[in-house]
């Protein structure tokens, strides 16, 4: 690696259960809990970017769409809307927008969840 390049070494969120929020994500896109994770810090085991969480004390979830902003959130890319949908909610998300299952018809290229933290995260069809 040179000096000068730049690469995404983790993506960490912040929550009150470090384990629980890696189980979810975990479980959404087919990757182990690190055998290395603490009750602190816990990081998902893969090829890639890291995505890590991190225990806060006084965590407050973000707000969508009003309130706390979301501050950032994960676009989960997906061929289709309604196996990852009901993944999603069979793990604890909760949908944001649009609420109502995905149906065939449904062109909009992402649906808003929030994963059992708060965090906002999107399936995406867009690349």
């Amino acid at each position: 690696m040179s000096g000068t390049e730049v690469r995404i070494g983790a993506y960490v969120l912040d929550c009150p259960d470090p384990l629980a929020l890696a189980r979810f994500y975990g479980s959404m896109l087919g990757l182990p809990v690190a055998d290395d994770s603490t009750d602190r810090w816990v990081e998902l085991a893969g090829d890639g970017p890291t995505l890590a969480f991190q225990r806060v004390a006084d965590y407050e979830p973000p707000r969508w769409p009003d309130g706390l902003p979301q501050q950032a959130h994960l676009d989960l890319a997906v061929d289709s809307y309604e196996a990852p949908h009901a993944l999603a909610i069979s793990l604890g998300a909760t949908p944001l927008d649009p609420v109502e299952p995905p149906t065939p018809s449904f062109s909009r290229g992402f649906r808003v969840y929030a994963d059992p933290a708060g965090h906002p995260f999107c399936l995406c069809t867009c690349d």
